[in-house]
């Protein structure tokens, strides 16, 4: 007597026209990620307004202590970066028609090359924000050509390393996102967990 043939491979978790969230859960964290987080944008221009009022203030223009007054222009170089960073970061990062997710082959994307642009952008930018808050044609004279540069040199690295606080302390769309992309983590329709490497931004 002939054997039963094999049994057929298992179906997938999900059909590919499975794109909505699944799950109140998923609901949940798709709704809150889809909109943006207004309350982080909103420290982060209080936060703007601070730095860039305190920074250009005459306590660290006139100051005789050569690394406060640098300290002005890192304090707005540092705050325009996260900003920058943080802005992203704050948009919706979810559709409530479409959820997507880690493919069986595991989840090798990554958004560290958007995180590092947006640095370049912040780092970039510091300066320029420097120069229009501190008046570029109302320099104090003591003021040597070398600390001039090197304002300008302390707000553009600080810009660029303030571009990844923001990832430190992320927005609730961030948050929720990532919380998304553990759910949507699972196994393949082998029956096998798939393991990928991903740094979600």
């Amino acid at each position: 007597m002939d054997s039963l043939p094999p049994p057929p491979p298992a179906a997938y978790g999900a059909a590919p026209g499975d794109i909505y969230p699944r799950g109140s859960r998923e609901e949940e964290l798709c709704s809150t990620a889809s909109h943006p987080d207004l309350l982080y944008l909103g420290a982060l221009l209080a936060i703007d307004v601070g730095a860039i009022g305190w920074g250009s203030s005459d306590t660290f223009k006139y100051t005789s202590s050569i690394p406060t007054r640098i300290a002005g222009p890192a304090m707005i170089g540092l705050a325009c970066g996260m900003t920058v960073g943080g802005t992203w970061l704050a948009l919706p990062k979810c559709s409530p028609h479409f959820v997507g997710e880690p493919p069986p082959e595991g989840d090798v994307h990554t958004d560290w090359q958007l995180a590092f642009t947006l640095a370049l952008l912040g780092g970039a930018t510091a300066p320029i924000v420097w120069g229009i808050a501190i008046g570029a044609g109302n320099l104090p004279l003591e003021w040597t050509t070398f600390e001039r540069e090197m304002h300008v040199v302390a707000a553009g690295v600080m810009g660029f390393a303030g571009a990844f606080l923001p990832y430190l302390v992320p927005p609730r769309t961030v948050s929720a996102a990532r919380e998304l992309h553990r759910l949507r983590f699972g196994a393949d329709g082998r029956g096998g967990a798939f393991v990928g490497y991903s740094v979600p931004f």
